[in-house]
């Protein structure tokens, strides 16, 4: 086991590893800010190796599977949060080796992810209470492995593709249908007054 104390060590020990892949990657994000946040380049830098790879490999047996844990609210995604899901649909949309689903996650805190290299290597992440706190591990071993990416393959299974996920809560919010409310109905006190009817 490889201990990372801080978020540089552990995003360059991951990009690392991604790079020398040789079919199968299986990622979670599940925090409640998006990547955007961090200050430091090494996570950006990953993120650019995840993305990176699946293009270097799209004409092989390849594949990306990222999870990504969306903070909702009465099914609704926070905003400050969705502008990153939205924009990195559009940044994948044609990289057919790179999937992404969604994970509704209304909890008030953050989980601890994964990132699954081949059949071998099992990164572990875990949120500190500051948004750009992170520290891990990695284990290399099969079996190890094995129990997570069991787990892992049980949720993708059940999780809404990112894309249509953006597509739906893209959508304009539909007016409620019926009659106006009674405010609406209401005649207006400054009208003028209709003027009196005069029978035939």
């Amino acid at each position: 086991m490889v201990c990372y104390p801080n978020p540089p060590a552990f995003y360059t020990a991951v990009a690392d590893h991604i790079r020398a892949a040789r079919s199968e990657i299986r990622l979670t994000y599940v925090r409640l800010h998006p990547p955007t946040h961090w200050g430091s380049t090494e996570p950006a830098s990953y993120y650019d190796t995840v993305l990176q790879w699946a293009r270097d490999n799209s004409a092989e047996c390849a594949s990306v599977r990222r999870i990504i844990g969306v903070p909702e609210r009465r099914g609704v995604p926070k905003a400050t949060y969705f502008e990153w899901p939205r924009q990195h649909q559009e940044e994948v949309k044609d990289l057919y080796t790179y999937e992404a689903r969604v994970m509704p996650w209304s909890a008030s805190c953050a989980w601890y992810n994964t990132g699954l290299i081949d059949d071998t290597v099992t990164f572990l992440s875990f949120s500190g209470a500051g948004r750009r706190q992170l520290t891990g591990f990695s284990v290399e071993n099969p079996q190890f492995l094995a129990y997570f990416a069991d787990s892992s393959d049980q949720a993708w299974g059940a999780l809404e593709p990112l894309d249509t996920y953006v597509t739906r809560h893209s959508a304009p919010t539909p007016h409620p249908a019926g009659p106006p409310p009674a405010e609406a109905r209401r005649p207006d006190p400054t009208a003028p007054e209709p003027p009196p009817h005069k029978g035939h």
